[in-house]
Formats: C-alpha cells, sequence, structure tokens
C-alpha cells in the first residue's frame, strides 16, 4: 500500500510539492509567531518589572487600593530604616526607593512665561548615593538617546518623545507643577539633561 502511495505522489509533483510546501510555510509561520509573540510578552513583563514597580513593591494598604491615583499622601515614609531590615532578612534581593508622581511640566520662554506645558508621569530614583544600581538596572547609558546622566539633584532626563511634544532641548529649564505629600501645590525647577 506504501509503496502505491509513494508511486502516486512522485508520479504526479503537483499533487505532493504544493501541499508539502503550504505545509511546511505555515508550519514555519506558528512556530516563527508563537517565538515572536513569547519574546515580546517576557520583554514586556521584564520592562515593566524594571520600570514601573521592580520584582516587588511593598506599599501600604491604604495606597495599594488607591495605587492608580498615585497618591503621595498615603505612600511609605522612613523607607531608609525599611530598606535597612529587608536588606538583612532578605539579603537575595536588591531593594531600592522609588516614587512616582503625576504633574505639569511647564516650559518657560525666555521671559519666564509659559511657552508650553503638558501633563507627565515621573519617577524620582536614586542616582547619586554609592549604593545605587539605577543606571545600570535601567541600562540608561545604552538607552539615553541625547544628553547626560544627571549629576546635580536639579537635573532631569526626559524622553525624546516628550521633548518633542514640548519643544524643549537639553540645557533648557523647566517646571514641574505638582503637588506634596499633604495635598499643598508645588513646583520645582529642573535642567534637562
Amino acid at each position: 500500500m506504501i509503496k502505491f502511495l509513494s508511486k502516486g505522489l512522485m508520479r504526479d509533483r503537483t499533487r505532493s510539492f504544493f501541499p508539502l510546501l503550504v505545509i511546511s510555510l505555515t508550519v514555519a509561520l506558528v512556530v516563527f509567531g508563537s517565538g515572536f509573540m513569547r519574546g515580546i510578552m517576557n520583554s514586556m513583563l521584564l520592562d515593566t518589572a524594571v520600570i514601573l514597580t521592580g520584582h516587588e513593591k511593598i506599599v501600604t494598604l491604604a495606597y495599594n487600593e488607591e495605587n492608580q491615583l498615585m497618591p503621595n499622601d498615603l505612600a511609605l515614609l522612613d523607607s531608609d530604616e525599611l530598606i535597612e531590615k529587608l536588606e538583612v532578612e532578605y539579603p537575595e534581593f536588591f531593594w531600592t526607593p522609588r516614587i512616582t508622581f503625576a504633574g505639569l511640566l511647564d516650559v518657560p520662554d525666555k521671559n519666564g512665561e509659559t511657552k508650553t506645558q503638558g501633563p507627565v508621569i515621573a519617577m524620582g530614583i536614586d542616582f547619586f548615593s554609592k549604593e545605587s544600581r539605577q543606571v545600570e538596572i535601567w541600562e540608561l547609558e545604552k538607552n539615553i538617546v541625547q544628553g547626560t546622566l544627571p549629576t546635580l539633584q536639579n537635573e532631569a532626563i526626559i524622553s525624546s518623545k516628550l521633548a518633542n511634544q514640548l519643544n524643549v532641548s537639553i540645557g533648557e529649564k523647566v517646571t514641574f507643577i505638582g503637588s506634596t505629600m499633604d495635598n499643598a501645590f508645588a513646583t520645582y525647577n529642573f535642567d534637562i539633561v
């Protein structure tokens, strides 16, 4: 029976070649698509872990219930003491404080009047302590398109998309307008580096 079938397939190549070609291409596309989607999902999960929360996130219960609002008034206080305890209890983890907050970024003109402004979500991370590994974790030296890493506390990095949207360039001053953890109005001037 197998001899008969193989003879028939070899005699009429159009019946054997094209179905084999279609099946091979379909299998190749499915394998490629599956690997591609797995890679994208793994990359997205890793980026989310690194950028947004870290692999573990410690917050108050009240903050957790309203975390989509980024309520600074519900943030942890005395985080240095907590981090020291966590480093002793869980030495296999790297612990670092971060604060995420939202506000308005104002770009003044040469007279100090508002030229452009836009809403932003900002993140405060530690660049300056000796133990800080933020530059390594965020791969900033590789990912910075223009400018440099901050060297002073009044310097900030912004995305190239935001810089284009606000028409701001390196060396210009911007003002962040937001609120404190007591819900008071707060402003702070930054130099874009």
